[in-house]
């Protein structure tokens, strides 16, 4: 840091412990320094998610502008004491509690100034909802057994990643990783309203939808490459002749060499969707092979192949489109919740009718019920973080 910088930072952190509050010209100042060195503040997220500062008070689950309040009047008293200003014997004691105090409060202003959550809900000032919904972005929780959580959200690593892996314009990227004789379970969590792409230890590319998780080893077995999915993720794999790719999807396993598909599994019943290549499909008790222009699913336990009409269907979400053809309000409600993170309040029970359709994923969600109430009928109202669903007008009767 600046030696300049260090002092200009001091000051005004100094200030605001003296007056309480900052001008809007030296709020920006400090902001700006802040960010100008992330490594500081990452440190102090850092500290503050996993609570090993040692303060009076939790600061997740504090008013933190009353205990402000108490902690200035706590400081205005030590002032005003008699032998506050005597420099005697116990002026180390004198100092410490005010280092102590411009410490705590700074790490109350970071906290509340960096930490607080993302307001995703906007004014409508187009569409007459009573608010919008912003869009998901890409982010993950990444979960290695034996260490703690590595927090991916909104593009901004709260802790060190370790040595191999490397998060880059919003992709995670495996290279081989120093496991020490170890070789630790992976897990990838994507909650809603996010979505990450990830680069596997073998150079296989996997993007990974909302509400999903992927489970998969730092580095690969010299005889298999494995993962587990939940949810759904579209892979792109790394031709290995000698190991194959291994997918474990609720009640399918598939096996590929260098292929690349799209894998449902939100449901039971997990589908496939392939665009390229080959792949073996394992069920409870059957095998089948398909080739690209082709999916498969399980039928009343039974695995069942199909042509895919359209392959905009495989890939569509992954290149950040809404793919509404030849899917029920049902299911494409249940998309916009994963998305938006929004809650589905169905007033009316939802037909069957499939709907052909389509719109980019990084518009607002009014923006899509707009299109929604065109394409389908149905009245769809945003509250909060909630859709509403109403019965549909008399034209669609």
């Amino acid at each position: 840091m600046i030696e300049t910088d260090k002092i200009v930072l001091a000051e005004l952190a100094s200030l605001l412990l003296k007056d309480g509050q900052l001008s809007t010209a030296q709020e920006n100042e400090l902001k700006r320094l802040l960010e100008k060195y992330p490594d500081a503040k990452d440190s102090l997220r850092h500290r503050l998610a996993n609570t090993d500062i040692q303060v009076p008070f939790d600061l997740r689950s504090t008013d933190l502008d009353q205990e402000w309040e108490i902690l200035k009047t706590k400081y205005n008293e030590r002032k005003i004491a008699p032998n506050y200003r005597r420099w005697n014997g116990k002026w180390k004691t004198t100092i410490g509690v005010a280092a102590s105090l411009l410490v705590l409060f700074t790490f109350v202003w970071i906290w509340k100034s960096y930490l607080k959550p993302i307001n995703y809900l906007i004014p409508d000032k187009v569409y007459g909802q009573k608010n919008d919904v912003l869009p998901g972005e890409n982010g993950a929780i990444l979960k290695i057994k034996g260490k703690e959580d590595i927090n991916l959200m909104n593009k901004q690593v709260d802790q060190s990643l370790s040595q191999g892996i490397e998060l880059k314009d919003g992709k995670l990227l495996y290279s081989q990783l120093k496991t020490e004789g170890s070789n630790p379970i992976h897990t990838l969590i994507v909650p809603k309203r996010s979505t990450i792409a990830i680069t596997l230890s073998d150079g296989t590319h996997v993007w990974v939808n909302s509400e999903s998780e992927l489970i998969y080893k730092a580095n690969f077995t010299e005889n298999e490459r494995k993962v587990t999915l939940k949810g759904e993720a579209y892979f792109e794999v790394a031709k290995d002749t000698k190991r194959p790719f291994i997918i474990e999807a609720n009640d399918l396993s598939i096996q590929a060499i260098g292929t690349a598909f799209d894998i449902n599994s939100y449901k039971p019943n997990a589908k496939v969707l392939l665009t390229e290549g080959r792949l073996k499909v394992n069920g409870q008790e059957k095998e089948i092979f398909i080739d690209a222009g082709n999916g498969v699913k399980m039928v009343n336990s039974q695995l069942v192949a199909f042509p895919i009409p359209d392959m905009e269907e495989a890939t569509a979400w992954k290149d950040g489109y809404f793919y509404f053809d030849n899917k029920n309000m049902q299911q494409i409600l249940d998309e916009l919740s994963r998305w938006y993170g929004i809650n589905i309040d169905s007033n009316v029970s939802l037909d069957k009718r499939r709907y052909k359709g389509g719109i980019k994923r990084d518009v607002t969600l009014a923006e899509v019920c707009n299109l929604l109430k065109d394409l389908t009928g149905y009245q769809l109202t945003i509250d909060k973080e909630k859709l509403i669903v109403s019965k549909p007008t008399d034209k669609n009767k």
